[in-house]
């Protein structure tokens, strides 16, 4: 993270925590008092609800116990009982505006009075919601029950129902009435009857609704919130950037140095605190590092050369102990370039493989005069030692960090694998050998071919164009062949310009 972004960071830490801490708890306060205030208006208006019902169910309970006990239940006892009982309580009814029935059973549970005159004489079938005792005057004896049957439909009256607010009818089982519908996300407040315990009444208003003037109130925070908090932001942007201006020269000098490696340039911040100290001992030390940097850089090329031309000395020196001349190695390092970059390498690494290449056969420096330089054929032990040179050239060359003596190394290694996995030391069969050990490969051997060795005389043109084809595939990547005969004409002139000496002068 940079240090312009830390200085923000930190101006917006210290002013903004405070600041929305503050506003958060001012707003939480606010809001849980607005819940509050809808939760206790939803309570007193189930409160009144709740009030007028019981009232209703208390009178309605007096009205009963008064029937029960007036003179017309005498009539129980009397030929005209339906008519007189039955008008009574059809009388009751209409005073109190219900939706139901009064009736009076006997003790036997059979209907003897209603003020559903249609019922009279039929077994009680229905649910009483209340009941009172019928005694008779004369004797004190219970002579039947009074019963209403009060649906719920009743309490319909007393609920001021709308879309968004509504109430409704919960039974001690769980089950609910009179709810006219189903709110997805409501809040509610609910109170038992105490005239009727087992019904609670629920009063239910839809969250949106009842929080509306919250939610309202929560949008213009939230937008008063961001406003401050971006003034508060900018300004410390702008606080922030003035103080690191000159810190952010510097870095920008330090950046545009490092791109462009231009050690002239200097920082002008003209100011006598330690910001300006600062900046005179950059300029100081960017002055120094430039000398130092071009020291540094005429070393490194120095060493590189001097890598060179070893790594070819040495290279020279392999050849030399098999009785092979420089011009071999030269040929071998030309041919391996230009087929490095036609197969699609960029120059620097096909220039890394030009000047590794003339170390592939320097295992030879270990392998005895007696088999390194035997004429004619060898023999199985012969050839046995003699194959051994690939695998001691790597062990020579692998312990370097630098990357010519890496690439040395594997070219010394696998040029010697071969493209269908005969070769030696490991087998390695197509793109397992390394691009690097594929084309030393070729270019070794189309120069090994075409030059007197101590076993044999240089084969001629064709025959060599001959068995680049037979071998199309097995000893060499078929698109190395491939490039090698449509680039022959460039491969043949590498080859006269780096003639050997006795053959220049034949």
């Amino acid at each position: 993270m940079s240090f312009k972004l830390k200085t923000i960071l930190l101006f917006l830490a210290v002013s903004l925590i405070p600041y929305a801490l503050t506003m958060f708890l001012v707003g939480n306060s606010f809001r849980q008092e607005l819940y509050d205030a809808v939760t206790q208006e939803m309570n007193t208006q189930l409160h009144l609800s709740v009030e007028r019902i019981d009232q209703h169910l208390l009178t309605l309970h007096n009205d009963m116990a008064f029937l029960a006990k007036s003179d017309i239940m005498n009539d129980v006892y009397t030929k005209d009982l339906d008519r007189r009982i039955s008008n009574a309580l059809l009388s009751k009814k209409n005073d109190l505006k219900i939706v139901g029935d009064f009736y009076l059973t006997d003790p036997h549970g059979m209907i003897i009075a209603s003020s559903d005159f249609n019922t009279i004489g039929k077994t009680n079938r229905f649910k009483s919601f209340l009941s009172v005792n019928v005694y008779s005057t004369f004797s004190t004896q219970p002579i039947g029950i009074l019963h209403v049957r009060y649906p719920v439909e009743n309490f319909k009256r007393f609920f001021s129902n709308t879309q968004q607010r509504h109430y409704y009818i919960q039974h001690a089982d769980g089950t609910t009435s009179l709810r006219p519908s189903l709110f997805q996300d409501s809040l509610k407040v609910s109170k038992t009857l105490k005239n009727a315990p087992d019904l609670t009444v629920v009063l239910e208003e839809k969250k949106e609704f009842a929080y509306r003037l919250l939610y309202k109130y929560e949008l213009w925070f939230i937008l008063f919130l961001l406003g401050g908090a971006v003034f508060i932001a900018l300004a410390a942007y702008f606080i922030a950037t003035h103080l690191i201006k000159p810190i952010m020269t510097l870095s920008n000098t330090a950046k545009k140095i490092t791109r462009t490696r231009d050690y002239t340039q200097q920082v002008h911040i003209k100011r006598d605190d330690e910001i300006g100290e600062l900046s005179r001992s950059f300029n100081t030390m960017i002055s120094g590092m430039g000398h130092a940097l071009n020291e540094i850089t005429d070393l490194n090329q120095e060493i590189e050369e001097t890598q060179r031309e070893v790594v070819f000395t040495m290279g020279s020196i392999g050849e030399s102990r098999s009785k092979e001349t420089g011009n071999h190695v030269k040929r071998v390092a030309e041919y391996s370039k230009l087929l490095a970059l036609y197969y699609g390498l960029d120059e620097e690494e096909a220039e890394m493989l030009k000047q590794a290449s003339p170390m592939h056969d320097i295992g030879k420096v270990a392998i005895p005069d007696a088999v390194l330089n035997k004429p004619g054929r060898f023999d199985e032990e012969e050839r046995r030692i003699m194959d051994t040179h690939a695998a001691l050239g790597y062990e020579m060359l692998k312990h370097s960090n630098r990357a010519l003596l890496q690439a040395a190394a594997i070219v010394a290694h696998e040029h010697h694998e071969k493209w269908d996995g005969s070769g030696y030391p490991k087998r390695l069969k197509e793109e397992e050998i390394h691009i690097y050990g594929r084309i030393t490969a070729l270019a070794d051997v189309f120069d090994a071919l075409g030059s007197d060795r101590v076993y044999k005389k240089a084969w001629d043109d064709e025959r060599i164009f001959s068995l680049f084809k037979e071998e199309r595939g097995r000893h060499f990547d078929p698109h190395l062949v491939d490039i090698f005969f449509e680039r022959l004409g460039e491969f043949l002139a590498i080859r006269e310009t780096f003639k050997d000496t006795h053959e220049a002068q034949e």
